[in-house]
């Protein structure tokens, strides 16, 4: 909960009075100019400015993380925590793993300790949505980073720092569609969850693809979790189907290096198939620059967007408002050889 901490003139001042309370003359005619004045003690109300290096308030701020095992999650976080450090904030931080209850359960535990606004990255779009209700019947607002609640909710949420993620997989299947040609097949490695981002992403590859018939899909699986595991497992699947696979869309970094290894396992040349993911790995960046391995991914810049996130929750907790409409659009670019140029891995943060 919010508090706030004394300058050290008001705390002198409460020193002085504690001391002529506690001893000194019974009589209530004592001389008044004894007294400490403002002029010589510094003024004795509370919001007097604070000392050099002390907080005027702080806000306890719960981070309701999904899954602090996914880069661009661990990047979001710590631009929040940048943000706390920074601006006399206590950041609570939780991590759900990419379980839902476990997600709900910390959420609902912020809510008891009576934290001053909650940010959330919503795991599941319908499943948050009683927890969302929970902490607003309390008074605690709700900022929703990364994935917001189903549509139809938004007045349990002061806003939503996010990107339209249809548009985002459009961006990356017609970078894709721009490098094959008719008769090219590839394979959609999905993502795990029902998150605003799995299943917008998906609909913009349905939707650039359907507009691409001369390109078949003859791969379409989701993954039961984002990492290079399930991406060399599903991979191998599609390959052992489509040996002649031209290209492999993933909606993860994670999943597209997993794929990369099931090239490699098959001597397959990184030349011969694309492959594409999302996030904004580091070695996935090593691997554009180098020509061989992942050719396009979707950087996120976590690090960035836990910054915009941390001001607009900022904004809402000193004014009231975050000074946005309910949408405010994070950063992200597609990066591929064409364009990441002589930036470094930190510059894509």
């Amino acid at each position: 909960m919010k508090t706030r901490k004394l300058g050290i003139a008001a705390v002198a001042v409460a020193l002085l009075f504690g001391a002529a309370a506690c001893g000194g003359d019974d009589s209530s005619t004592s001389d008044a100019s004894s007294a400490p004045t403002e002029e010589t003690t510094g003024s004795t109300d509370e919001t007097s400015a604070p000392a050099e290096g002390e907080c005027a308030e702080t806000y306890q701020v719960g981070w309701a993380n999904l899954d602090a095992g996914i880069l661009y999650y661990r990047d979001l976080e710590a631009g929040l925590q940048e943000f706390a450090d920074a601006n006399c904030w206590e950041l609570i931080p939780t991590d759900a793993a990419y379980d839902i209850p476990k997600q709900i359960a910390q959420i609902e535990d912020m809510i008891v300790k009576g934290v001053d606004l909650i940010i959330a990255a919503p795991g599941d779009r319908e499943a948050l949505v009683a927890v969302y209700e929970k902490a607003q019947e309390a008074g605690i607002p709700m900022l929703s980073s990364g994935n917001n609640l189903a549509d139809g909710n938004e007045a349990l949420e002061i806003g939503f720092v996010g990107t339209d993620w249809e548009v985002e997989g459009v961006r990356q299947t017609e970078w894709m569609v721009s490098k094959l040609a008719d008769g090219d097949k590839v394979a959609r490695i999905g993502g795990v969850g029902a998150t605003q981002y799995v299943q917008k992403r998906k609909a913009g590859f349905e939707k650039v693809m359907g507009e691409n018939p001369g390109i078949e899909v003859v791969f379409n699986q989701d993954a039961n979790g984002f990492n290079q595991e399930e991406g060399l497992r599903l991979a191998q699947d599609a390959l052992t189907a489509n040996p002649d696979l031209k290209a492999i869309w993933a909606d993860s970094d994670a999943l597209a290096l997993g794929a990369v290894l099931a090239l490699n396992e098959r001597g397959i040349s990184q030349a011969d198939v694309l492959v594409l993911g999302s996030d904004g790995e580091p070695i996935a960046f090593d691997q554009i620059r180098a020509g061989d391995g992942v050719d396009y991914t979707i950087a996120l810049h976590g690090l960035q967007w836990g910054r915009l996130t941390a001001e607009v929750a900022h904004a809402y907790l000193t004014t009231g408002s975050t000074g946005y409409e309910y949408f405010i659009q994070a950063p992200t670019e597609g990066v591929s050889a064409d364009n990441i140029g002589d930036r470094t891995n930190e510059d894509l943060r």
